[in-house]
């Protein structure tokens, strides 16, 4: 049997990164759930972030940091005098072992102090200043940017908690790495239980109450948010048909992916992709 585990060997890995900066009226209102993290400077004016979780506030130069997949409505508030608001902003995504986001293992920060706001601004901004020197086409501009984006990682790192049961669950993970590894190299292809059960040696009861514990899924589930988690960075990074989308996740048609994509990110495929590149055009063009 072919070691899958041998096929993902880098332990983090950036997967998404994305930066911007611009401005917006005052009171603007922008609600979303997307699969990536998120840290954003209000560099003149005002954040007012709620979520499931709480609320955070930052203002003038102060950061918000909101982990993938939680549902945000953030408020900008313009500055005293002025009718806008004015901020800069990255997106990323880093994965452990390839299979899960580095942040399902750590709680983030939900403040900040001065200091670390500055160093991230400063990121953030080196980030912008590459992206529009070299418009990403050069590989000194991947390297630089992944230099920033490991750098930003270390300072996130250095302010998070590890989650209740870190060790146990990064212990189980590393167990079925081989098995996860398989899942994410064969995700256009029609999983089921079976299947894995034929691969990999565990009994079904083992592989369920495993997940469980590592996931607070089911196998299954597992799958489908995986599936939903890559379309959407697709529809965000790719010129790629929803239907081509649809087919390359691993989802039967169009139709069924989009039920299950609006389900997650409240939201249709075709709307997700609209609004994060109008907003992308809005800010690159700020």
């Amino acid at each position: 049997m072919q070691n899958w585990g041998d096929l993902l060997t880098v332990p983090i890995r950036l997967e998404h990164l994305d930066v911007g900066c611009g401005d917006s009226p005052h009171e603007w209102i922008h609600k979303k759930t997307v699969p990536f993290g998120i840290i954003a400077q209000a560099v003149e004016g005002t954040y007012i972030v709620h979520t499931p979780e709480g609320s955070q506030r930052a203002t003038n130069g102060g950061v918000f940091i909101a982990p993938a997949n939680l549902p945000l409505e953030i408020i900008h508030r313009a500055q005293d005098g002025t009718d806008i608001m004015k901020f800069r902003f990255v997106h990323f995504r880093f994965t452990y072992m390839g299979t899960i986001d580095l942040f399902d293992l750590y709680d983030l920060p939900t403040q900040t102090d001065e200091i670390t706001d500055r160093i991230y601004g400063d990121i953030i901004q080196q980030m912008l200043d590459i992206k529009e020197q070299e418009n990403g086409l050069s590989i000194a501009y991947w390297a630089k940017k992944n230099e920033l984006a490991y750098r930003l990682l270390a300072v996130l790192l250095e302010s998070s908690v590890p989650k209740e049961k870190y060790a146990s669950r990064v212990a189980l993970l590393k167990e079925l790495q081989p098995l996860l590894s398989y899942i994410h190299l064969h995700l256009q292809e029609s999983l089921d239980i079976d299947q894995l059960l034929k691969v990999f040696p565990y009994s079904r009861s083992s592989l369920f109450m495993q997940f469980r514990n590592l996931f607070g899924q089911t196998p299954m589930e597992y799958i489908k948010t995986v599936r939903l988690d890559q379309a959407f960075l697709k529809l965000c990074s790719t010129s790629l048909t929803v239907a081509e989308i649809a087919e390359t996740t691993g989802f039967s048609n169009s139709f069924h992916f989009s039920r299950e994509f609006k389900a997650r990110y409240h939201v249709p495929p075709t709307l997700a992709r609209k609004e994060y590149r109008h907003w992308e055009e809005a800010t690159t063009s700020s």
